[in-house]
């Protein structure tokens, strides 16, 4: 009993006296662990940043041989890709130099599979409005033509339209002006609804096909051209129809800015976008439904050159006065634009 006792006692000791040399053989490769996991870090770092390197100087290269590139040159690495030939060569070019960048991140020949875009259906919007030839800065322009053009993201094709007229209650008699800029006719106003209906039935359209739901993250987003339209006319039509502004209408897709940071060209109307993109607008311009498929067909283009489309414009509803959150600076350079 005396000698057992002895030998757990020894044993006991022996498990005490070596606790602290397992604790700092435990500090020691935790230690060591960590200077591995530092080591390591540095040199993906370093790996890293020298594959950025080369992919920035790979990039250069490209982009100065594309410029170097003749019309027949350009159109042979296009087909090679199966891009777009169509546009004017300063869009081939950026065409081109974006596919290749898109190919250096996602290292694969067919890296416009790979983008993520942020939404998935795109409604692009184009409202006419009752006008004068001659009228004053406090001339209240009444939406009479409210169309939608629905686009499927993913498989970048029109899905769906809505359209129809409203009936302008402050001056419900078109002037000729009007009529002849819109196309739209008196009888098809007076036939209208009233723009609150009108908005509670686009409204139930898109509710209708669950794009104004939430839950599955941001499923649609509305795209213009230019400001105008929700900064404009929309906010004057909700004062004038006592109505709140649309919470679905405080961002937007400016397609015109989009268009020119993307492929580095001034800024311009919906012909002259399509005219660099060397296309011709299909309808006629200023009537709301073909503007804004015309607008649809640009921002085609867009997603199938890789551009991902996300907000860049929308209403500051902070002050008493609602305002764009594009500054003076961006305001003025558009009606600079305006003029080309």
């Amino acid at each position: 009993m005396a000698s057992s006792l002895t030998k757990t006692d020894s044993n006991l000791l022996k498990n005490h006296t070596s606790d602290p040399d397992r604790i700092r053989v435990t500090k020691t490769s935790l230690r060591f662990a960590e200077e591995q996991r530092l080591l390591n870090s540095k040199s993906h770092a370093s790996k890293t940043s020298a594959k950025n390197q080369v992919s920035q100087k790979s990039l250069n290269k490209f982009c100065n041989r594309v410029h170097q590139m003749t019309p027949e040159e350009l159109d042979e690495q296009l087909k090679r890709r199966k891009l777009s030939t169509s546009g004017e060569l300063d869009i081939l070019r950026c065409r081109l130099k974006h596919h290749y960048k898109l190919e250096l991140t996602f290292g694969c020949e067919n890296p416009s599979t790979m983008i993520e875009q942020p939404f998935q259906y795109i409604a692009v919007l184009d409202f006419e409005a009752t006008c004068e030839e001659n009228h004053d800065d406090n001339y209240k322009n009444e939406i009479i033509e409210f169309p939608i053009v629905l686009i499927d993201v993913k498989q970048q094709i029109i899905i769906d339209k809505f359209q129809s007229y409203c009936r302008p209650t402050l001056k419900p008699v078109l002037s000729t002006f009007c009529t002849q800029l819109t196309g739209i006719k008196q009888h098809q106003v007076d036939n209208a609804p009233t723009f609150v209906e009108v908005l509670h039935n686009v409204e139930k359209w898109l509710n209708e096909r669950n794009l104004l739901s939430t839950s599955n993250g941001h499923k649609l987003a509305f795209s213009t051209d230019g400001p105008w339209d929700f900064t404009k006319f929309l906010q004057v039509q909700c004062r004038l129809s006592s109505i709140v502004y649309p919470q679905w209408a405080e961002e937007w897709i400016d397609i015109r800015k989009e268009f020119s940071r993307f492929y580095s060209v001034r800024r311009g109307g919906i012909e002259k976008m399509l005219h660099r993109l060397g296309l011709t607008f299909d309808g006629r311009p200023h009537s709301g439904i073909d503007d804004s498929i015309n607008i649809a067909r640009i921002t085609l283009e867009l997603l199938k050159d890789g551009c991902v489309l996300s907000f860049n414009d929308g209403i500051r509803t902070s002050g008493p006065k609602a305002t764009t959150m594009a500054d003076k600076k961006n305001e003025e350079e558009d009606s600079i634009m305006l003029k080309d």
